[in-house]
C-alpha cells in the first residue's frame, strides 16, 4: 500500500485531503487510488484512441465524475449507517443506565427499610418479665401496731 501511496499525484492528494478531512487515512488512501486509477484509465483510453475528439474526452471525464460521485454517495451511506448505529447504542446505553439506577434505588429503599426495622427492634424497650409467683406484700395489723407503739425520741 505504501508504494502505491507514493504513486498518487500531489493534485489527487490535495483534492482528497481538502474534500475528505475527517476520513481515516485508509479511506483517503483508497479514494486517492481510485481517483488515480480513473485518471489513468481515462488517459489510457484517450491515448489508445489516438485522435480522440473533445466530446469523447468530456464523456470520459463525466463518467469519472459520476464514478467519484457514486463512491462519495457510498461513503456517505456508510457514514450515515454508522451514525444510526452509534445513536442506537447511545439510546440503549441510556435506557440500561436508567434501569440500573431504578434498580439501585429500589434496592436502596429495601436496605433502608431493613435497617430501620433492625434498629427499631434493637432499640425498643425490653418488656418486664411476668413473675412466676405473685409478689405481693401483705401488711398485717400487728406490724402496723408495733410501729405505732415504738416511742419516738
Amino acid at each position: 500500500m505504501e508504494s502505491s501511496a507514493s504513486d498518487v499525484s500531489p493534485e489527487t492528494k490535495a483534492l482528497v485531503e481538502d474534500k475528505m478531512p475527517q476520513e481515516s487515512d485508509e479511506i483517503k488512501h483508497h479514494v486517492m487510488a481510485l481517483i488515480d486509477a480513473i485518471k489513468k484509465q481515462a488517459q489510457t483510453q484517450i491515448e489508445a484512441a489516438g485522435d480522440v475528439t473533445r466530446d469523447v474526452y468530456v464523456t470520459a471525464m463525466r463518467q469519472a465524475q459520476d464514478t467519484l460521485k457514486n463512491t462519495g454517495l457510498l461513503l456517505d451511506d456508510q457514514r450515515e449507517n454508522l451514525d444510526h448505529s452509534i445513536e442506537g447504542l447511545e439510546n440503549t446505553a441510556a435506557k440500561n443506565w436508567e434501569l440500573l439506577v431504578n434498580d439501585m434505588q429500589k434496592f436502596g429503599d429495601r436496605v433502608d427499610r431493613a435497617v430501620n426495622a433492625a434498629w427499631q427492634i434493637l432499640t425498643e424497650p425490653e418488656e418486664p418479665k411476668a413473675p412466676s409467683e405473685p409478689t405481693t406484700v401483705e401488711i398485717t395489723d400487728a406490724e402496723s401496731s408495733e410501729e405505732q407503739e415504738t416511742p419516738v425520741s
